[in-house]
């Protein structure tokens, strides 16, 4: 799930507009994330590069699924904010000019509710669970998923 193809998801001029372009877009392929994972015999994992933005919007969806407390999903992603902060000011001494920079700024901004703004938003659209079934989620993968996260399966 490349961002860089993608205005808002790579130029960032926020993490709601990006993360909402990267699941509207990618929606086929957070289907076929979560299909895999409630098809996978444990354990199972997900990741991308970062492990906090692709990552964090398919893992939020599991976990919302799962009847996870909102305020729980928000912190489970901060974890991710969390392991970053260290090789932050590296990246951003990297960037080759000071619009890069920038954009690295904004990426790099803590998360705090956003990812829970976005699952609210597609939510409100659509449901979290039509949503990924109108893109090809097999339906019982999903309540197997689900089902394991409950700690029911």
């Amino acid at each position: 799930m490349d961002p860089r193809p993608l205005a808002a998801a790579w130029n960032w001029p926020s993490m709601r507009e990006a993360y909402l372009e990267l699941a509207d877009h990618y929606r086929r392929e957070f289907a076929q994330a979560l299909t895999a994972l409630g098809q996978a015999e444990p354990p199972a994992a997900i990741h991308c590069a970062g492990g906090r933005d692709r990552t964090g919007i398919a893992c939020g969806m599991a976990l919302w699924l799962a009847g996870v407390d909102p305020d729980a999903i928000a912190a489970d992603h901060a974890l991710s904010d969390e392991s970053w902060a260290p090789y932050n000011e590296e990246w951003l001494a990297e960037a080759p000019d000071e619009t890069e920079r920038e954009r690295r700024r904004r990426v790099s901004r803590p998360a705090g509710r956003t990812l829970v703004d976005v699952l609210e938003e597609i939510q409100r659209r659509e449901g979290i669970r039509n949503f990924l079934l109108g893109a090809g989620a097999d339906a019982a993968a999903l309540d197997r998923l689900v089902s394991r996260l409950r700690g029911e399966a």
